[in-house]
């Protein structure tokens, strides 16, 4: 009888254990998603604003693409300056409005990845893969890669 009441004691503890590491599992996703809606997808592109950027990318942040065989890097100081400068264009077209399907968020100990699609017109234009890593209670943005789906996605 003891050792039937001590495998259910266990099997309980476990049940509770494995409960909140994916209660915990699940809070850390939303926060991700929340930071990546706020400083990306209405950050550097819906809503342009680039004061919620600067809180959720960390300093060293750079987007990394390939061109002409070679690989390039964007700091996000650079980003910014191309954001701000757009921002000045006054362009109505919508080209830096996008919406969102967010297609994988894989968080494991303070590091996660970000899979993202972005549409425009109901076209998907790109699919973003974001990492981010925590430091101390934050969340940071620290790289982006990207594959185009269309020819030249920055002209509509």
């Amino acid at each position: 009888m003891k050792q039937r009441t001590l495998i259910i004691v266990w099997a309980f503890c476990l049940f509770q254990a494995n409960a909140q590491a994916q209660q915990k599992q699940l809070m850390e996703e939303t926060v991700i998603r929340k930071q990546i809606e706020s400083g990306y997808l209405n950050g550097a592109l819906n809503d342009l604003n680039t004061a919620a950027m600067r809180n959720v990318y960390h300093t060293d942040f750079a987007i990394f693409f390939e061109e002409n065989g070679e690989l390039k890097k964007l700091p996000l100081s650079n980003w910014i300056s191309l954001i701000e400068n757009y921002k000045k264009s006054n362009d109505t077209s919508g080209l830096r409005k996008f919406t969102y399907e967010f297609v994988q968020i894989d968080v494991t100990g303070n590091a996660a990845f970000v899979k993202l699609k972005l549409m425009r017109n109901d076209v998907l234009i790109f699919t973003d893969l974001l990492t981010l890593l925590k430091f101390g209670d934050d969340w940071k943005i620290v790289t982006k890669i990207y594959c185009s789906h269309v020819q030249n996605p920055w002209s509509i």
